[in-house]
């Protein structure tokens, strides 16, 4: 399996924001994946995951990130710091409401907010429920948005790409992506899921996110 998701993700955060000469708080980086393309462009990157894991992995990619551990929910920085707050894929793996108010109040005056998260009724997203279903979670992520007091400047759907080899990559792809044994029973659901596109060489499946940028 490969994906472009990084990629496509990467590439949106620098066309919906200047991150030139700005201080900027990525919430959620997991491992840094999405951290080290935005480095050489960032004059300033902090980024924090709760996962102590992660952020080792994160540190040894060795580029120019302050990674720390960190939850969104409690943010470790005083008052009016950051002009740009990125939360990448992030927001509904946690209280989003808290982490939107805390957002609000490390974010500089006139600074952005950033929010990219997956969509449920995207391909993969909906492939991926089979194992852990967060749809709830995405969906309360969104009202919180809309409840913040934050003002949606700009808001877009895109898509990224997920590529499996084979039927056989495809079923345990998404069991490896969540550490989880092999379930031949939800193996056969997720060739349900994929329908007519898994006679397909190879097989591609679209992952849906939106990203919004907001300010207060």
């Amino acid at each position: 399996m490969k994906t472009d998701s990084d990629q496509r993700i990467a590439k949106k955060i620098i066309q919906f924001v200047d991150l030139k000469c700005k201080r900027i708080l990525e919430v959620g980086c997991g491992n840094g994946r999405i951290s080290s393309l935005l480095a050489p462009i960032a004059e300033q990157l902090n980024a924090i995951d709760p996962d102590k894991l992660r952020i080792a992995e994160a540190k040894a990619r060795d580029v120019d990130v302050v990674f720390d551990v960190g939850s969104g929910e409690n943010l470790d920085f005083p008052d009016n710091v950051f002009d740009v707050i990125i939360f990448t894929l992030s927001l509904h793996h946690q209280d989003s409401k808290q982490a939107l108010k805390e957002a609000k109040r490390v974010l500089k005056e006139g600074g952005l907010v950033l929010v990219i998260e997956p969509v449920v009724e995207g391909e993969i997203e909906k492939l991926f429920s089979l194992l852990i279903n967060e749809d709830q979670a995405k969906l309360d992520a969104q009202k919180a948005i809309i409840e913040s007091g934050l003002r949606i400047d700009k808001s877009q759907h895109f898509t990224a790409k997920w590529t499996f080899d084979n039927i056989a990559d495809l079923q345990k792809s998404p069991f490896d992506y969540y550490d989880m044994r092999f379930d031949i029973e939800v193996a056969e659901r997720i060739l349900g899921q994929v329908g007519e596109k898994a006679s397909r060489h190879p097989i591609v499946i679209d992952d849906l996110m939106i990203i919004q940028l907001m300010s207060t």
